[in-house]
């Protein structure tokens, strides 16, 4: 514990910045209350001159703030201040800081035993014991839409008031760590005396309770005077009041900032982050988002993609550094593999160093011509659908690609579907031809869980490319296996999956941060800035 103790302490003092919220701040009151679930005895009209209110921007209303449900980047950037789960990930090294929970032990293969503090309640004062996180996760596993974070979880029991086992199958490394950060843990009982569900009226463990929420304006939330682990390792409450606004244009944003309405805000443009810079008041951060902008090609034998010299022709085809120029106002760059690039081991406990040496694929028109031919298009002549959401960036980066693969005799036809058909049309090998996704850690320390769902075969042999290659599923149990894990086992697989070519990561970017310069947030791996984590100068008084 004194190791966790020790590293948090310096992070804190280092302001290591956040990595991916839609978090800003305003001291304006939001406005009349919709909702009320505070127990806390803080009374926002009395703050005094050390009282400290943070405002963070997000850039939309999550909608709902269900527990168990399918969740979204956004719901997940503000559910942290009022729900908790067994442990958090904060450091970026892969340990486990233990919160509801005290410690865990592997037994067995695919087996943990976690024993739970025995002192936690939620903010309703209901206390947490080993049935209610039995209960939380067979709701989970019953209501099946959170299979990415729980996907190899086969059953959860209750050993004892504060003990439970959990079982794996298979035993995948990010799989246990994934499982007990990503559920919240919410008291049976409040669960179930309420009437929707927690979609509006959440009770969590958590450190603040919810003092107002307009939806689709704002979110505020005051700290909660009765928490239970005010003293705990993560020391969570270090200001009082959080309201968070649903801010869609980082050009309002930016407005809010300079008119000192806002104290942080997260993944502005380029342009109106460059604004910030240097100027008095403000500090800028730029942090690597960790979802890397891919191509995934459809191998199934069908598709004229299963022609791996077509999808490597495809490939060295499309400039990468001019999408990001073009698109991203040059606020990224390129990835050496579906991964963020980490030379420090900030971010993953298994990126290769060797990696940061090449860029698989880089942009080479006479390559790709050649790759044409050897394909069997020497002409060119080819007709394919390119799938990706309708979505501006993604529309604006087909056109690109478009552009780019008319070069080489390829025409592309952009198919752009909203959200449920693009996830539908996806598992559907006549659908497309090939589609731009993201790649993503998933909240894993863990780079070979970023890649499996896209590489796991299902049952009938074939992966979300549609590709039926026992070797590439016997590189990816070795890099994920709990016993077979290692570094040289996710080298082997990388270099495979940039030989075969079914996925083509052609950019990455950068989330960009401005925040009054006596605020220093604390940003961690994932997708939330922590204003309750984060330290204050004394200075701070200055935005009464």
């Amino acid at each position: 514990m004194k190791k966790i103790i020790k590293r948090s302490a310096a992070f804190l003092m280092a302001a290591v910045m956040c990595i991916s919220l839609a978090a800003c701040g305003s001291a304006t009151d939001a406005g009349k209350s919709t909702t009320d679930t505070s127990t806390s005895t803080t009374d926002s009209g009395k703050e005094g001159s050390n009282y400290i209110k943070v405002v963070l921007a997000s850039s939309a209303d999550p909608g709902n703030y269900l527990p168990f449900n399918a969740t979204n980047s956004v719901r997940d950037q503000i559910s942290y201040v009022f729900y908790e789960g067994l442990f958090e990930d904060y450091y970026k090294n892969g340990e486990l800081t233990p919160v509801i929970a005290s410690g865990y032990e592997r037994t067995g293969d695919g087996v943990y035993l976690i024993t739970l503090n025995n002192n936690v309640h939620d903010s309703k004062g209901n206390p947490i014991t080993a049935d209610d996180v039995v209960f939380c996760y067979n709701k989970i596993l019953e209501i099946g839409e959170r299979k990415s974070d729980c996907g190899e979880l086969q059953s959860v029991k209750k050993v004892d008031d504060y003990k439970v086992e959990m079982t794996f199958t298979p035993d995948l490394v990010g799989a246990f760590e994934r499982v007990v950060t990503a559920v919240s843990i919410v008291s049976q009982k409040s669960y179930e005396e309420s009437k929707t569900g927690f979609s509006s009226d959440p009770i969590g463990t958590g450190p603040y309770v919810i003092k107002d929420w307009l939806p689709g304006s704002s979110i505020t939330f005051l700290k909660d005077e009765n928490y239970w682990n005010k003293d705990g390792v993560l020391n969570n409450q270090n200001c009082d009041e959080i309201e968070v606004r649903f801010i869609a244009e980082s050009a309002q944003v930016a407005i809010e900032l300079e008119t000192g309405a806002v104290d942080f805000a997260y993944n502005l443009s380029t342009k109106d982050t460059v604004a910030f810079d240097n100027k008095p008041g403000f500090a800028t951060e730029t942090e690597p988002y960790t979802m890397v902008r891919t191509i995934g090609f459809n191998c199934d034998e069908s598709n004229v993609f299963s022609n791996q010299k077509l999808r490597q022709a495809v490939s060295y085809a499309i400039d990468g550094a001019a999408i990001v120029q073009s698109i991203y106002d040059g606020n990224g760059g390129l990835p050496n593999v579906a991964a963020v690039p980490d030379t420090e081991g900030n971010y993953f406990v298994d990126y290769v160093k060797s990696w940061n040496d090449s860029i698989p694929y880089e942009y080479n028109l006479e390559k790709a011509k050649e790759l044409m031919a050897e394909a069997g298009y020497p002409d060119g002549g080819l007709i394919v659908r390119l799938m990706t959401k309708d979505m501006p960036e993604y529309r604006s980066t087909s056109e690109v690609i478009q552009a780019y693969l008319a070069e080489i005799g390829i025409t592309v036809e952009i198919l752009a579907y909203e959200n449920a058909l693009y996830q539908t049309y996806r598992y559907q090998p006549d659908a497309y031809d090939f589609y731009l996704c993201q790649v993503a850690p998933n909240g894993s320390s863990f780079v070979p869980c970023g890649w499996k769902w896209y590489l796991t075969a299902r049952e009938n042999g074939k992966n979300t490319f549609f590709s039926d290659d026992p070797k590439m599923q016997e590189l990816l149990n070795a890099s994920l296996g709990r016993d077979t894990h290692s570094e040289k086992a996710v080298d082997e697989l990388a270099k495979y999956i940039e030989e075969t070519d079914v996925m083509y990561p052609y950019a990455y970017t950068y989330t960009n941060y401005v925040h009054v310069d006596t605020m220093k947030p604390f940003i961690f791996l994932g997708q939330d800035c922590l204003p309750n984590l984060s330290t204050y100068s004394d200075s701070w008084a200055r935005h009464k």
